[in-house]
């Protein structure tokens, strides 16, 4: 038989004709109104108005079946959110670390970890307030060391009154938050906990219709415009976290008195367990709780040291178990609310393929939003009712969505569709995005 020699240099050319041929017959599988769908996102006018990216990814075939600006970097917003919930996965255990504590010489020293969830509304009398009053021994505070601020890096430094934007610490109570609630057809007002009750004011100099309530920036001194009584009043504000204020409220809660030490005594430090960790990962996910988020950061660092540090969990994660990303994401807090964060569509398909695998899919599918049904996604991509599972991730001119399609062949596909730099309103952008991914479910 003759041999026959293709000349290298033909070959070279061959090749990349051949990957571009194979290149299109992908993009073209996919069309609107008979149109690729890249050319779709070319011309058409919602998403000129936007920086858009999409990767859609098959994890059975484990090939990309659709790419649209999937290496560029985007502004992720709650999106990191899937970044946080990948890092307690690979550290963290079933249930979170509420105290950390030890006996000595008869005093029960204890010091936070982070937890989040003392008197948080979303989980209501926890346990730790049970461990801590069955303690005989007198009790004792230490206030551990946090390398955070009170706000993460790049964030909005006016969102202070706002509830998305509660201060971080190293033992949260009551969310680090103060209800603030008054009936309709009622000027009584009602404050949790009971004692800012005395810090409230009435401001009644404002023409403002709604009814407006400020805190000082740096006091918890809160002012609150009752300017009709029929008006109902149901807030959430942050409050001026302090070591002080914090010891007061607890020592209140448990009718306990508490002492301050500025550290712990030598003796081997255990930790009390309270809250199983899925009900904090479902209220960050399906609800995008930004406290939650933020905080689950400090209890990881838990596994690193001493001091509290949301830097050292994404560092450590960065240059180990997440080194292949880095080009790809820029990971700077644990709720998404700065814009620091930078992730491109394709880095968000690979922490997404990473959490596939660690978790069974009817539990994931229950830890997120879903389309038409729950959470951030309840009233929203109706047609597609059920056929995604989704986090979403919102700011001004900011909108995001990654997670998983079922398309009506039974299939599941991994993507994130992200949008950034829009004029246009959330819902033209969005009734855009769930044409496109109706693409996929159909196809």
């Amino acid at each position: 038989m003759r041999k026959i020699w293709l000349d290298s240099r033909y070959l070279y050319p061959l090749i990349f004709i051949l990957i571009a041929m194979l290149s299109s017959c992908k993009a073209t599988k996919f069309k609107i109104e008979n149109k690729p769908l890249t050319k779709h996102f070319e011309i058409n006018p919602i998403f000129l108005e936007s920086h858009t990216g999409l990767m859609v990814y098959d994890p059975v075939s484990n090939t990309n079946i659709f790419e649209y600006n999937s290496h560029k970097h985007f502004t992720p917003a709650s999106n990191t959110k899937l970044l946080t919930y990948l890092a307690a996965l690979i550290m963290m255990g079933d249930s979170l670390p509420a105290i950390q504590y030890c006996i000595v010489n008869d005093h029960f020293y204890f010091a936070g970890t982070g937890d989040p969830t003392l008197l948080y509304e979303n989980f209501g009398y926890a346990t730790t307030l049970n461990f801590l009053s069955e303690q005989k021994a007198p009790l004792v505070y230490v206030e551990k060391s946090m390398e955070d601020k009170r706000f993460g890096p790049g964030w909005a430094w006016d969102d202070y009154p706002y509830y998305y934007s509660a201060e971080k610490s190293t033992f949260p109570i009551y969310g680090n938050m103060v209800q603030i609630k008054k009936d309709r057809n009622s000027t009584d007002i009602h404050l949790l906990p009971k004692e800012f009750e005395i810090l409230i004011q009435d401001m009644k100099d404002s023409l403002d219709i709604e009814p407006l309530i400020r805190r000082e920036e740096f006091n918890n001194i809160f002012f609150i415009n009752q300017i009709d009584s029929a008006l109902l009043i149901q807030e959430s504000i942050p409050f001026r976290y302090s070591t002080e204020l914090f010891v007061s409220l607890l020592a209140d809660t448990l009718k306990k008195p508490i002492n301050l030490a500025s550290q712990f005594p030598e003796c081997e430090k255990l930790y009390y367990y309270a809250v199983p960790s899925d009900s904090v990962y479902k209220h960050i996910l399906v609800e995008s709780d930004n406290f939650l988020a933020e905080q689950l950061l400090l209890v990881i660092s838990n596994q690193l040291g001493d001091t509290l540090s949301s830097r050292k969990v994404i560092e450590h994660l960065i240059n180990g178990e997440l080194s292949e990303l880095n080009e790809e994401i820029n990971w700077v807090d644990g709720s998404g609310l700065s814009r620091y964060n930078q992730v491109t569509p394709n880095g968000m398909v690979n922490i997404l393929r990473r959490i596939y695998k660690k978790v069974p899919r009817e539990k994931l599918f229950d830890l997120m939003p879903e389309s038409g049904n729950s959470g951030t996604m309840e009233n929203s991509f109706i047609n597609l009712k059920g056929k995604i599972h989704a986090k979403t991730g919102s700011m001004s001119h900011v909108y995001n969505l990654s997670g998983f399609l079922e398309t009506n062949s039974g299939n599941t596909l991994i993507f994130s569709f992200m949008n950034n730099n829009f004029t246009i309103s959330f819902n033209d952008l969005k009734t855009e995005m769930e044409r496109v991914l109706s693409v996929f479910v159909n196809n």
